[in-house]
């Protein structure tokens, strides 16, 4: 499911939009910055700050995540039926080697939430159908943001 083109997006983009339904129907979205891929069907992050999301998935498991690259203009969706794994339980201690790279927030961790993706699939700027080329948009996405983020002259 998870292809390695969609890995390396998902690794290089690691905020994932999470979009989960709350108990009483409404939609929610959720940025996650401790997304890792497990293996080819499997993607978790930890839950540090969300009380929300976790809710949602004891309610209702379907999940989907969106991961777009800002500069290539490429992204990924996934669909799937979460899990949570509480802080404590033998899945959580085998899951903890795995978000080494966020050991110091480990702690205050209460789970992880893990992912078995059902779908998943590319997505693509329209731009791409205009001709456009993956170096011309980051060329051209760099220069807006470095811009954008300018120290203000004094």
């Amino acid at each position: 499911m998870i292809t390695p083109e969609l890995k390396r997006i998902i690794e290089e983009n690691t905020i994932g939009f999470v979009a989960t339904v709350t108990p009483d129907g409404a939609p929610h979205v959720s940025p996650k910055a401790t997304m890792i891929c497990l293996d080819a069907n499997h993607i978790a992050f930890c839950d540090i700050r969300s009380p929300d999301t976790v809710r949602n998935i004891r309610v209702n498991p379907r999940v989907e995540i969106c991961f777009i690259d800002i500069f290539r203009r490429i992204g990924c969706r996934l669909k799937g039926k979460a899990v949570y794994r509480e802080q404590g339980s033998p899945e959580f201690k085998a899951l903890c080697a795995t978000f080494n790279r966020w050991e110091p927030l480990l702690e205050r961790a209460g789970g992880f939430v893990v992912i078995e993706v059902e779908s998943a699939k590319k997505v693509t700027s329209p731009a791409y159908d205009l001709g456009q080329s993956e170096a011309s948009l980051i060329e051209y996405w760099l220069g807006f943001y470095n811009e954008l983020h300018q120290p203000e002259e004094a």
